[in-house]
């Protein structure tokens, strides 16, 4: 059971519209920007604003439009209706932006991180496709805020494959600072890409645990370069354990299993870890993809929108 605040499908719309003509000043900034970053960052370049200087023309450049945002829009007229109607919500308060621009919580990182995600990738979470970095690292966001939690999160930017093979020490050095950071937090989770699949590492430095939740069967802990550099970074082995989860049918679910896994264990397993770990067999039905997406959906539009991210 989620201990999140259960939303109402059939209003979320309405509030989403009501909040949107209550406000009078944006409180999250949307940025637009002709060539699109799924990299996030962690300051601002200063000197941007007066990079980007405005000069009067009588000829102005045509406005960028992205072309995967109609097309995705296109798409979603055919998903269910609940989930069509957290679309439109969403799109009231998107307007005309093609970005969203969000800031790492409070003390979720030493420095706060900025995120910049696309809303072509993040209409991809209603349209059953492969989910963006950004779209999984706004995710680990929001969990990270759940009430007495005592689970930290690594930047998936920082840990992903390609940074263990060209930067291993700054993953090791990310790794490091996390735990210091977050010394008192038992629990320790990387959303993990690697060749544009998703897997989820967790790691519990007290017990020299670490547990791999992976949606393809057939891998050892071995295939993971982040478990290796996890062992590096806090120069001791680690015993690793291949969690047995439900696996995917398509080359799509992973990004959602990884959140639905996220979700899971940051709301319920971690409070009774040793008996309500996964055990599960079996292919994920799309019926529990899509109650998951209305669960979770209107829960993290709604914290975005209020300025909670």
């Amino acid at each position: 059971m989620s201990s999140q605040p259960q939303m109402v499908p059939g209003c979320f719309m309405n509030m989403l519209i009501h909040a949107h003509e209550q406000q009078t000043a944006p409180q999250n900034v949307f940025v637009h920007e002709p060539h699109m970053s799924t990299q996030s960052e962690v300051v601002p370049d200063p000197d941007q604003s007066q990079q980007m200087t405005t000069t009067h023309d009588s000829n102005p450049e045509p406005k960028f439009i992205d072309p995967d945002v109609p097309f995705a829009l296109e798409k979603l007229k055919k998903i269910p209706k609940e989930i069509q109607e957290i679309v439109d919500g969403l799109s009231v308060q998107i307007g005309t932006n093609h970005s969203i621009e969000i800031s790492s919580p409070d003390g979720m990182y030493l420095e706060k991180v900025v995120e910049s995600i696309p809303y072509s990738e993040l209409l991809q979470v209603f349209l059953n496709d492969w989910l963006d970095i950004s779209v999984l690292h706004w995710f680990a966001m929001y969990f990270f805020e759940s009430p007495n939690s005592g689970c930290a999160f690594f930047n998936p930017h920082m840990i992903k494959e390609d940074a263990c093979i060209k930067n291993r020490g700054g993953v090791i050095e990310h790794i490091q600072e996390v735990f210091s950071f977050h010394v008192d937090k038992t629990f320790y989770l990387a959303p993990y890409i690697a060749s544009e699949h998703w897997s989820l590492i967790i790691i519990c430095p007290a017990t020299e645990m670490g547990y791999i939740i992976d949606s393809v069967r057939g891998k050892k802990e071995s295939d993971y370069l982040l478990t290796s550099t996890i062992n590096d970074a806090f120069d001791m082995p680690f015993n690793w354990e291949m969690v047995k989860c439900k696996h995917q049918k398509s080359g799509w679910e992973c990004g959602f299993m990884v959140t639905k896994h996220m979700y899971e264990f940051v709301t319920s397993i971690q409070y009774d870890f040793h008996n309500n770990l996964w055990n599960t067999s079996g292919c994920l039905p799309q019926k529990q993809i899509d109650t998951f997406i209305l669960e979770l959906m209107p829960q993290c539009i709604s914290k975005l929108f209020a300025g909670g991210i």
